[in-house]
């Protein structure tokens, strides 16, 4: 895959804006409210995940693996380890991607009305616990069942465009899962474990920030 699709698909695939939305909460037990409040952090948080990709131009699942951080209230970044080490961020409104093997670089505002943008937004929302932002971009439909909750997302612009975002979790727990499916068929499979959080990682989040802006 090239670079540049890896920059729009892969989450960049890296995931900010007025606040028109609509919501269906299904049932009481869970909510996205209590979602965003279970998962809201005053302290960096690393997040490992495993990521999965079905392409069309590919006859093989293409694998991915690595960290995301996040360091309230709007910094979030996700470093790919495996196959190649990419980093791809957000800070306040703008996305950057680095490259560190090609050393190539990209940056850009946030734009509802852009593919990157609501591929690369969902994580930025969960990981910060960002209600506003979610409900900027998506419409939300959340539901839950003795198996756990889930949360369906799709382009509020756009809602037949065939894009959507499934996200899912155990019962009052985190989101551990996020499915995203393309317009183009193209799907993606991430699963998340919580890795650390504190100080430590503040610290690692600043340099990998830094290495995002070339300093």
């Amino acid at each position: 895959m090239k670079n540049g699709q890896g920059f729009v698909k892969g989450c960049f695939n890296l995931v900010l804006m007025s606040f028109g939305f609509i919501v269906n909460v299904v049932v009481a037990e869970d909510s996205l409210s209590t979602l965003m409040q279970r998962m809201k952090s005053d302290t960096a948080v690393k997040i490992a995940y495993q990521e999965t990709r079905l392409l069309e131009l590919l006859d093989q699942p293409w694998q991915g693996s690595g960290f995301m951080y996040s360091l309230p209230p709007d910094l979030m970044i996700r470093e790919q380890l495996q196959p190649q080490r990419l980093l791809m961020g957000v800070k306040a409104d703008r996305m950057f991607y680095y490259d560190p093997v090609s050393d190539v670089r990209h940056q850009g505002e946030m734009d509802e009305g852009d593919s990157m943008s609501l591929n690369f937004a969902v994580f930025k929302a969960l990981i910060n616990a960002d209600e506003a932002l979610l409900l900027s971009l998506y419409q939300v439909e959340f539901s839950t069942a003795e198996q756990g909750w889930e949360m369906t997302l799709k382009n509020k612009h756009e809602m037949d465009s065939g894009f959507s975002i499934v996200v899912s979790g155990l019962p009052e727990q985190q989101a551990n899962k996020i499915s995203i499916k393309q317009a183009d068929g193209d799907s993606s499979e991430f699963l998340l474990q919580k890795n650390n959080a504190g100080d430590a990682i503040k610290k690692t989040v600043q340099q990998l920030h830094q290495e995002l802006l070339g300093e």
